[in-house]
C-alpha cells in the first residue's frame, strides 16, 4: 500500500506537470507573459548596449569634425588675433598657440620649440588642419622649413599669414616664399592710415555674404603694398589706394592647401569691437580652405556662439567658486555631479552647431539656461556657507581678542590689583 501510495503520488506528480498547472502552481497562459517580459527585457539590453556602443563612435565623430589650428607670431600681439579668439569661444574648434618674441637667438627659439612647436613632421600634419602666422620676426629652422613645405604643398595644410616683418625675415629668404601667393610685400614700410575694403564681385561668396551687412564701412588702419602672383585669387582691395588687401591661392603640390596673406597684419580692421563679423569672417576664410559648407545663417551663427561663450564664462564662475569653497571644506561633490551632466548633455547642442543646425542648437541651450542658474545659485549658497563660518571664526577671534585686551587693560591701569608699592631709596654721598 505503502508503495502503491508513493507510485500513485508520483504519478499524479507526473500528470500536474503535463496539465494545465506549471511553475508551482501558475497557469499556462502566464506564460506568454513571461515571455513579452523576457522579451521586453532583450530589447532594453540591446538598446543599452547600443547606446554604449555608439556614444564612444559619436564622440569620436565629433572629435573627428573639430578642425584644429596653430597660432604662431608675435608674442606680444598675438593674443588679440581674431583667430586666436574664435579658436577659444567656437565650439568647432580647438588650438595650440606659440607666442614667439621678435629677435631672439636660434638658442632661446630652440628652447621654446622644444616646448611649444611640434616635434615631428607627423604630429604638425596629423595635429592641425591649419596655421596662423602673426609677424613672425625669427627665422624657422631649416627642418622646420622643409616641414612646412611638405604640409603645404603634399598634406593639404591651410596656411593664413599676417606677415608684417615676417615677410624679410621668416619667409622671402627660404623656400616659403614660393608658397606665398604674392611676389612683393611692402612690410618695411607700411602706411598706418585710414582705409576701407572694397570685395571684388564674381568671387566664390567668402566675403560677399558680409558686404549687405556693412562690413565695407568697416575702418582700418595699417595696409602696406602688396603685388599679387600670376594665378593668385584678389578677394578684396585697399580704398581708396587700389592696392590688394587679401590674396590667396593653392600653390602646386600633389595636395596643396590655401594659403592667404592679408595687407601688413591682423590690424584693426579685424578688432571685434570696430568689425562685428571679424570673427565670421575667419570662419568663413577656413571652411572655404577646407572645402567645408560655408555659413548657411551669419545671424543664427553667432548667437549660438553666444550662448556657448555665456555657457562657458558661468561654467568657469561656478568652478572658481567650487575650488574656493572645497578650500573651506565644503562638499562640493553633488555640484560638481551636476556640472558633469549638464556638459555631458551639451554633447547635442554642439554636435547640432557643428552641423550647422543652428535653431536646434539655440533652443537646446535656451532650455539649459534655467538648469545653469540653478546649478550657479546652489554654488553661491556654498560659498555663502563657507565665507559664513569664516567671518563667525573672525569674528570670535576679534571678540575674544577685544575681551581679553579689555579685560587686561581694565586690571592693570583701573583696578591696578597687579601694583605694589615699593620703597624708595635715598642716595647717600660717599664717606
Amino acid at each position: 500500500m505503502v508503495h502503491a501510495h508513493a507510485n500513485g503520488r508520483r504519478g499524479s506528480r507526473a500528470k500536474h506537470k503535463c496539465g494545465p498547472m506549471i511553475c508551482r502552481g501558475r497557469p499556462a497562459h502566464h506564460t506568454g507573459h513571461s515571455h513579452v517580459a523576457r522579451a521586453i527585457w532583450i530589447m532594453l539590453a540591446a538598446s543599452v548596449l547600443a547606446l554604449i556602443v555608439a556614444s564612444p563612435c559619436a564622440l569620436a565623430q565629433n572629435e573627428s569634425t573639430l578642425i584644429s589650428g596653430f597660432l604662431m607670431g608675435h608674442s606680444e600681439w598675438i593674443w588679440a588675433n581674431p583667430f586666436r579668439i574664435l579658436f577659444i569661444r567656437d565650439p568647432l574648434f580647438r588650438h595650440t598657440i606659440y607666442p614667439l618674441p621678435p629677435f631672439i637667438s636660434e638658442q632661446d627659439k630652440a628652447k621654446l620649440d622644444r616646448v611649444y612647436y611640434p616635434r615631428t613632421r607627423d604630429l604638425l600634419i596629423k595635429g592641425y588642419d591649419l596655421m596662423v602666422f602673426h609677424d613672425i620676426r625669427t627665422p624657422f629652422t631649416a627642418k622646420q622649413v622643409f616641414d612646412l613645405d611638405y604640409a603645404f604643398r603634399e598634406a593639404g595644410m591651410t596656411a593664413l599669414c599676417g606677415l608684417c616683418l615676417g615677410w624679410d625675415y621668416a619667409w622671402q629668404p627660404t623656400i616659403l616664399a614660393d608658397l606665398l601667393p604674392i611676389s612683393e610685400h611692402g612690410s618695411v614700410s607700411p602706411f598706418f592710415r585710414p582705409y576701407w575694403v572694397k570685395f571684388r564681385s564674381g568671387r566664390d561668396p567668402v566675403f560677399l555674404p558680409f558686404v549687405e551687412l556693412g562690413i565695407e564701412r568697416v575702418v582700418g588702419d595699417q595696409y602696406c603694398l602688396m603685388r599679387a602672383k600670376e594665378g593668385a585669387t584678389i578677394w578684396g582691395d585697399v580704398k581708396p589706394y587700389d592696392i590688394p588687401w587679401m590674396v590667396s591661392w593653392r600653390p602646386g603640390g600633389r595636395n596643396s592647401g590655401m594659403q592667404w596673406v592679408v595687407s601688413h597684419t591682423f590690424e584693426g580692421w579685424w578688432a571685434e569691437q570696430n568689425n562685428l563679423y571679424a570673427l565670421d569672417v575667419a570662419t568663413n576664410m577656413i571652411f572655404y580652405s577646407l572645402d567645408r559648407p560655408l555659413i548657411a545663417d551669419i545671424h543664427l551663427r553667432r548667437e549660438a556662439r553666444r550662448l556657448f561663450t555665456n555657457f562657458q564664462t558661468q561654467k568657469s564662475i561656478i568652478l572658481s567658486m567650487m575650488e574656493w569653497a572645497e578650500d573651506f571644506g565644503a562638499n562640493v561633490a553633488p555640484i560638481s555631479g551636476r556640472l558633469n551632466g549638464l556638459e555631458r548633455e551639451m554633447g547635442v547642442a554642439r554636435t547640432d552647431y557643428i552641423e550647422q543646425d543652428y535653431p536646434s542648437a539655440i533652443s537646446f541651450l535656451e532650455s539649459l539656461s534655467g538648469v545653469v542658474g540653478e546649478i550657479t545659485a546652489d554654488a553661491l549658497r556654498l560659498k555663502d556657507e563657507a565665507m559664513l563660518w569664516v567671518y563667525a571664526s573672525e569674528w570670535l577671534v576679534v571678540t575674544a581678542t577685544a575681551i581679553l585686551s579689555g579685560a587686561a587693560v581694565w586690571s592693570l591701569m583701573f583696578r591696578r590689583k597687579k601694583y605694589m608699592m615699593v620703597g624708595t631709596t635715598k642716595l647717600q654721598p660717599f664717606s
